[in-house]
């Protein structure tokens, strides 16, 4: 089906993981910017999107105005990297009720696939309806090292590796990623609302056998979320 399905109009929806956050908020500010009034923000920092019908910094106390259909991009203050610098929670408090769809990234994972949480991250607002998960399916087979994985050593920790024996020929497995989104301190850790697992960059038969396989391994758990397997890039998902 269409990725367009996953998410609707009035909901508040904070973006966590790696592998596709900064794209699922684009698509949906791109999908729903002609037919609804889209914020997009962070709680974090992000880079200054491509495409927005205004922008908003509130650095300077600036009220939010009476906003038209279009996405609107508002953060604290864009700094010397060209990101923006994320609005606290009693800024979003005042502001989320003039849109219809609000997009928020809650995580970094400085474009690595794979990432541990420390213990400020991700952050979720706390009137977030959808925590959505991003987990991206090629980091199978990956190797587990600083180049790959943002934050390694508590990655470790939390797929439950031996810190100190794991070698650089270890990769990653369907059982670590099966933890990551099941550990308490990992992709939903933090989490508000409705927790919804997106498996992306499933482009292909291998991944999308692979994707299967690590979704069955998760309901055993029976942990109560919402889970997709699909591409951003294509724009298409399936529910599992």
């Amino acid at each position: 089906m269409e990725l367009s399905n996953i998410i609707g109009k009035n909901e508040i929806i904070t973006v966590v993981g790696a592998g596709g956050k900064t794209s699922f908020i684009n698509y949906f500010a791109d999908f729903y910017r002609c037919k609804l009034r889209v914020l997009l923000t962070t709680t974090t920092k992000i880079y200054v999107p491509d495409n927005y019908e205004n922008i908003i910094m509130t650095i300077d106390g600036t009220v939010i105005p009476s906003i038209c259909h279009g996405v609107t991009v508002c953060g604290s203050y864009i700094n010397n990297e060209n990101k923006i610098v994320g609005i606290d929670s009693s800024i979003l408090d005042e502001i989320v009720d003039k849109f219809d769809i609000v997009l928020i990234e809650g995580d970094g994972s400085k474009k690595k696939r794979l990432k541990g949480w420390n213990d400020n991250e991700p952050v979720v607002y706390h009137k977030t309806t959808k925590t959505v998960g991003i987990l991206d399916i090629t980091s199978f087979g990956m190797n587990i090292n600083e180049e790959n994985i943002h934050r390694l050593d508590l990655f470790k920790k939390i797929v439950n590796l031996d810190t100190y024996n794991t070698n650089n020929d270890s990769t990653v497995n369907l059982e670590n990623l099966k933890n990551i989104v099941l550990n308490p301190n990992g992709l939903f850790k933090n989490y508000c609302g409705e927790k919804i697992l997106f498996i992306n960059k499933v482009e292909d038969e291998k991944y999308k056998k692979l994707a299967i396989e690590l979704i069955k391994s998760i309901k055993e758990d029976k942990s109560k979320m919402e889970i997709f397997y699909g591409s951003i890039k294509q724009k298409f998902c399936t529910r599992y």
